[in-house]
């Protein structure tokens, strides 16, 4: 094992060096070597792209990138390198799909602003895409962005409309009313979907594109991602609490950092049928998590008024799940508000995550 890991090393090293000289037959062979001693590291499979790009052979470097970013669990210098050769291909829903997931991976590691280019870049190449619009909904909302937001809560809108689905674009649109209640094309929207009427008619015609063969499930990038990031979940590194580490036999402690990973864990899972508003006092699940998000910020700023000012809302817009009564409760307890700390953990009675906890706290 350790002269193969020696042979691996030493093809890597010249095999980068041939690829800075350009040398790009060369560095193929020895990235080949490398790959044969150990086939599920990362690295030599992006040095194999780029020796790959340099000979014009587009697709294999793309094919090497998607390995590279797959065996490098989520690195974003590779995936972002699969997302602009399948650009240049003409891949383009692909590519959406790719920068889509690559935002993702960046919100998660709290890379907010990189997020959002990546996001947009997405939108710019497949402005049907639903899942970049609705981040950006949640990150302009969270970020006081209203006229970002409404905008992206129209396109959502518009998109649900097109599937055929009233209900969720009256939805995005009351969402969006809630913003910005005199907003005329939001209130024209609201209009025309209730007669039935095409809401939000293309302004231009969309260019045709070749057909794209049909990508195969198990190769596609963005199942790579998926599975990418489950491993990215066990680490919890994003909305995480920066205080210092507690001793781990203190209940109270362990409970609440298991109440920021559920929430964080809430923003993260997708939308389903039970997330349907049943009336106007409820909100959307991504008006939730954009407060949800907004009060995990304050949190961790130490703002407590104004993070529980936020989960409040969330809560009260029909969020119902024990991580937050139980958030609620600790910051009303530092506000020294005992009665509602009381009332929220009520709400946590008998869930065995959190027993231990409330014990010492209510003791």
């Amino acid at each position: 094992m350790a002269s193969n890991r020696a042979r691996y090393k030493e093809a890597l090293r010249q095999g980068l060096a041939y690829n800075l000289e350009q040398r790009w037959p060369e560095a193929m062979r020895q990235f080949r070597v490398a790959i044969i001693e150990f086939p599920q590291e990362a690295m030599p499979y992006a040095g194999l792209g780029e020796a790959c790009f340099g000979v014009k052979q587009i697709e294999r470097a793309l094919d090497c990138y998607k390995l590279a970013a797959r065996y490098s669990s989520g690195e974003l210098s590779y995936m972002k390198r699969v997302a602009d050769l399948q650009e240049r291909l003409g891949q383009i829903t692909e590519a959406g799909r790719t920068y889509m997931a690559v935002g993702e991976l960046q919100l998660r590691r709290r890379q907010l602003d990189e997020a959002i280019s990546n996001w947009e870049r997405a939108i710019r190449l497949e402005p049907n895409l639903l899942g970049p619009h609705q981040r950006l909904a949640m990150v302009f909302q969270r970020q006081g962005n209203v006229k970002g937001a409404v905008r992206e809560y129209l396109a959502i809108a518009r998109i649900l409309q097109q599937q055929g689905d009233k209900e969720k674009a009256l939805q995005m649109c009351r969402a969006a009313l809630r913003l910005d209640p005199e907003n005329p094309d939001v209130l024209t929207a609201v209009d025309l979907i209730h007669r039935g009427a095409e809401a939000f008619p293309d302004e231009e015609p969309e260019v045709e594109r070749a057909p794209e063969p049909s990508p195969d499930p198990a190769d596609s990038i963005a199942e790579a991602v998926r599975q990418m990031a489950q491993i990215l979940e066990a680490e919890k590194q994003s909305w995480q609490m920066a205080a210092p580490a507690a001793p781990s036999n203190d209940p109270v402690e362990v409970a609440r950092r298991l109440a920021q990973d559920q929430l964080a864990e809430e923003i993260f899972r997708d939308e389903d049928e039970t997330d349907i508003v049943q009336d106007d006092s409820q909100l959307s699940k991504l008006e939730r998590d954009a407060l949800i998000g907004q009060a995990m910020d304050y949190q961790l700023r130490g703002m407590t008024a104004d993070a529980l000012r936020c989960y409040e809302k969330a809560a009260n817009g029909g969020l119902d799940l024990p991580s937050l009564h139980f958030t609620l409760g600790l910051l009303y307890h530092e506000q020294q508000q005992s009665s509602q700390a009381r009332h929220a953990w009520a709400k946590v009675t008998g869930n065995p995550h959190y027993q231990t906890a409330l014990q010492q706290l209510l003791g």
